[in-house]
């Protein structure tokens, strides 16, 4: 088994139905935990509009290649496009992290390279992480958030993905 930490995001179409039907689609691959929902800016591109944003703790017997695979399938499965970087989007699934695993690919990087850098990870994910710390800083979810450079607005909408 391992346990990973995944972000989705939305701005594009029904963004709150777009993130229970993904959340539905990565609880078929194990046991799921979501955050509140949150209203976030968009990071990277002022142009689009608001995104919908939230953290997903999996613990699955998918290696994190598999789960890899099956995140961006179902990203496929919803209709997105990658045309553009920062661009809109229906959905957004990123790897955040992999218990204290540290992976440096050409398709795929964990802890997730901007993890760090953007409040919309660092808010979600600080309501669901246990006690792990981000391992290539040692440092927990909640410092690395009050640390963030982001300034950009996130605020939390009151809703449970589930």
């Amino acid at each position: 088994m391992i346990g990973a930490y995944l972000s989705l995001g939305s701005n594009i179409g029904n963004r709150k139905t777009n993130l229970h039907f993904a959340f539905t689609q990565i609880s078929k691959l194990g046991e799921t935990k979501g955050s509140h929902i949150y209203r976030t800016e968009p990071w990277g591109k002022d142009d689009i509009p608001e995104f919908l944003n939230a953290c997903v703790y999996i613990e699955t017997e998918l290696d994190i290649n598999k789960l890899f695979h099956e995140l961006r399938s179902i990203e496929n499965k919803m209709g997105r496009k990658r045309k553009e970087k920062w661009d809109s989007r229906i959905i957004d699934i990123d790897l955040l992290l992999s218990d204290q695993l540290i992976l440096m690919s050409p398709s795929l990087m964990i802890p997730h390279p901007y993890l760090r850098m953007r409040n919309f990870y660092l808010k979600p994910l600080s309501e669901i992480i246990k006690e792990e710390t981000e391992p290539l800083t040692g440092k927990k979810i909640k410092t690395l958030l009050a640390d963030c450079p982001d300034r950009k607005s996130v605020w939390k909408t009151g809703n449970i993905l589930q």
